[in-house]
């Protein structure tokens, strides 16, 4: 693929980033325009996203107040691109119909490869085996020998940052991204408290209220926790792993027909099991719920439809299953 002479040629492109936009894609994002003004200085890119997570807007606050991602439908544009994101049904129901052309069409992800990509673009940057977009990012500025000022390394660190949980899921490449971002001018005190958020009152609510509906479930020697709620299901599951669960997997219906489901794990869990959220239980939920799922090995998600319940209780069976499989005998309670 030849990123340069596509956005070279295209005048208006369309940057697109999942629903409920997290800091990596959103920094991602932010970063791909301002590489598309350098190519393209006459072009005009427009960000699109359906929906942003509180904590993006702060990040966007934080190094480029001002610059903004719409949420709006009927925008138009001569080119199409994916980032952290992989398939039409990620991009929520506004958007999903935006990319309509393989040929004008550009991915640029970094979660398990989905089957669905290469029917969706000609022209994919997949990298599962990289901790972010934001670092794929970083190796196509370099790619293309386009200078990184300081208010883009800040971005695509604090992206980093986000996607790793300060590194906790990095390695010794991750670690020279980051330094090479930082003597970019990136500013890593600045960049950690753009990500410092204390959870506004109705999302500690949801915490709670997540906790004390949780079941419990003994895996072998793992504790994965269920539990249901309206809103903030990836919170909730970053909060059950931090009292004490392994896995943990949330499910909400924030309207009708609309379901969603959340996972974490710990490192030590995927390690030890070499359960892979994404591709062993996400993905066949996706189809259980009438929608998709895929993610990463410690952090994955679903988006349908229909039949919580089910795939709630489905995901517990996939997870006993290979448990049993691999290491002997599995139990629940």
């Amino acid at each position: 693929m030849n990123l340069r002479f596509l956005l070279s040629e295209s005048s208006k492109p369309l940057i697109l980033g999942h629903q409920n936009a997290d800091p990596d894609a959103v920094c991602a994002m932010m970063a791909f325009a301002r590489m598309y003004r350098i190519i393209n200085p006459e072009g005009t890119p427009t960000l699109i996203a359906d929906d942003l997570s509180r904590l993006s807007n702060q990040v966007i606050d934080t190094f480029v107040p001002g610059e903004s991602i719409l949420e709006k439908e009927g925008i138009e544009g001569d080119l199409v691109i994916l980032l952290d994101t992989n398939s039409v049904f990620q991009l929520g129901p506004k958007f999903q119909k935006i990319p309509q052309n393989p040929s004008r069409t550009i991915v640029i992800d970094h979660h398990e490869i989905n089957p669905e990509t290469e029917v969706l673009s000609d022209h994919r940057v997949v990298r599962s085996d990289r901790s972010s977009t934001c670092e794929i990012m970083v190796d196509l500025f370099d790619q293309y020998e386009i200078p990184i000022d300081p208010t883009t390394a800040n971005l695509l660190l604090t992206g980093i940052i986000f996607d790793t949980r300060r590194f906790y899921f990095a390695d010794i490449m991750t670690l020279q991204t980051a330094i090479k971002l930082i003597e970019h001018g990136a500013d890593y005190e600045r960049c950690i408290k753009a990500l410092l958020m204390r959870p506004d009152r109705s999302e500690r609510i949801a915490r709670l209220k997540a906790a004390g509906r949780g079941k419990i479930h003994q895996i072998g020697n793992w504790i994965i926790v269920t539990s249901k709620i309206g809103a903030f299901e990836a919170s909730v599951c970053r909060a059950l792993l931090d009292m004490g669960a392994d896995v943990a997997i949330v499910g909400g219906s924030p309207s009708k027909d609309v379901v969603r489901i959340s996972s974490r794990s710990t490192r030590e869990f995927s390690t030890a099991t070499a359960i892979n959220l994404g591709k062993d239980v996400m993905e066949p939920l996706g189809n259980i719920i009438g929608g998709e799922g895929g993610g990463h090995a410690n952090a994955a998600g679903a988006n349908g439809t229909k039949g919580l319940d089910e795939a709630i209780v489905k995901s517990i069976e996939l997870i006993s299953r290979i448990v049993e499989k691999e290491h002997g005998s599995a139990y629940e309670s």
